[in-house]
């Protein structure tokens, strides 16, 4: 069975901008909230090369 999730991670930039990346898609129903949420962070720093996380948020939908 899948879930649908969530997340929301504002990050600033190594020049001192700061962006937020929003996402949602499905996944396995058994992820926990901490993983969700350490993948969207993941996946939002590999967008920003030295960036630092501000915020994060991460539900299912």
């Amino acid at each position: 069975m899948s879930q649908r999730y969530e997340a929301e991670v504002t990050l600033r930039t190594a020049s001192g901008e700061e962006v937020t990346y929003r996402g949602d898609g499905t996944g396995p129903a058994g992820v926990s909230g901490d993983d969700l949420l350490n993948g969207a962070e993941a996946a939002a720093l590999a967008q920003e090369p030295g960036g630092e996380v501000i915020s994060s948020r991460a539900r299912r939908a």
